[in-house]
């Protein structure tokens, strides 16, 4: 895909302490038109989440803020994923095309969640971070009613300089 710039280790594109590899990430962003963001929630609750209402949230929240940025002007899926963390193990989930079912893998051991953490992170392409944190931040509060899902926003990864400069 990539042929121009086959004489270099990929992996050396996310290594900062490796001339060019953050600025050689950003060009590929800009060329490939892909847009991203991510938000870190916290879930608690004293009564407990039964694990399938955990389940369900997470796959609504995923599957309604991907189909928000596809309505809004995104044209392909890079990849959508969370992962929720408790003192119990971790559920990781994946969406890579809207039309294929969620992929989950759940290690957690309880079926009962009192307190977790969940990071979403939602990459698209044709449509830039800040289209993406607004379609995402606006499918939260409803998909969280309906499933009854106490939480609390705690990390809200926007970069307004970066998404500013993709719209000079």
């Amino acid at each position: 895909m990539h042929e121009d710039h086959d004489d270099h280790d990929h992996d050396d594109h996310d290594d900062p302490t490796i001339e060019g590899g953050r600025l050689h990430l950003e060009i590929h962003r800009a060329v490939d038109e892909l847009g991203k963001y991510a938000i870190e929630m916290r879930i608690k609750s004293q009564r407990g989440i039964p694990k399938k209402d955990i389940l369900g949230f997470i796959e609504d929240l995923m599957r309604t803020a991907t189909r928000n940025c596809l309505d809004h002007g995104a044209d392909l899926v890079g990849h959508v994923k969370s992962i929720l963390i408790s003192e119990d193990g971790s559920i990781m989930s994946s969406i890579v095309d809207y039309d294929v079912p969620t992929k989950f893998k759940d290690d957690l051991q309880s079926d009962t969640i009192y307190e977790a953490i969940l990071t979403l992170h939602v990459i698209v392409h044709g449509i830039w971070d800040d289209v993406i944190r607004d379609h995402t931040k606006e499918a939260l509060p409803g998909v969280a009613k309906k499933w009854k899902i106490p939480y609390e926003i705690i990390a809200d990864y926007f970069d307004l300089e970066k998404s500013i400069e993709h719209h000079l």
